[in-house]
């Protein structure tokens, strides 16, 4: 699904986040890239998914040349491909609701499929209640949820998670760690999450990427 080689990462400083790295990540499977704030983590989902631009390397993804190439336009109508944003990925003027349900539009699905898809996943997240209103008027883990639930309603075939359970309570916590696992196990399904606590997903079967200013190692789970 993945396929990486020799890519290299600077941060908007200028500040090289990292060198050289090849992997590959198989149609099914699941990377989980670990290391410290500033390591380039969340640089490195957003250049696989086609979304930020490395300093150099080839990136290709479903067999499409991201990089060197057009990026994300490279994916589009080719590969489902869902995104939850560390922070923000929200639209402010838009509620809950109508965030996870844009994305499902412009797949031209019909009325009640879409209605199935994000009332499902407004209640698979437990956002029924704040659904109608509109990002900057609920928490900042309801925040969080609402982006897993974006996700969720778009039903991709390759995942991209960037701190996912972050900043979350303990309740909404199990309930996204619960979906992870779910997605992990879907063979379908191809998943990869930015964390920096690697103790946090430690009964996920997944490889390992540890991301550091000086070194890179990828780990068999």
């Amino acid at each position: 699904m993945i396929d990486v080689r020799d890519l290299a990462l600077d941060a908007p400083d200028g500040r090289r986040l990292a060198e050289g790295l090849s992997l590959a990540v198989s149609r099914g499977g699941s990377l989980l890239v670990n290391g410290p704030s500033g390591s380039g983590r969340s640089a490195l989902l957003r250049a696989l998914a086609g979304m930020e631009r490395p300093a150099r390397g080839r990136v290709r993804v479903g067999g499409r040349e991201v990089w060197p190439g057009g990026g994300v336009l490279a994916l589009a109508g080719q590969v489902r491909l869902g995104f939850a944003f560390a922070s923000g990925g929200l639209l402010s003027n838009l509620s809950l609701r109508e965030n996870i349900a844009l994305p499902l539009r412009f797949l031209e699905l019909a009325g009640a499929d879409l209605e199935r898809r994000t009332e499902g996943a407004l209640a698979r997240l437990g956002l029924r209640a704040a659904a109608g209103l509109r990002p900057h008027a609920v928490s900042a883990s309801a925040r969080k949820q609402a982006n897993l639930a974006r996700v969720l309603a778009l039903e991709p075939e390759l995942i991209f998670l960037d701190d996912p359970l972050e900043g979350l309570d303990a309740a909404d916590r199990a309930v996204a760690l619960e979906l992870i696992q779910g997605w992990s196990a879907d063979r379908s399904c191809t998943l990869l999450i930015a964390a920096e606590e690697p103790q946090a997903f430690s009964g996920l079967e997944a490889e390992r990427l540890l991301l550091s200013p000086s070194s890179l190692a990828l780990e068999s789970p």
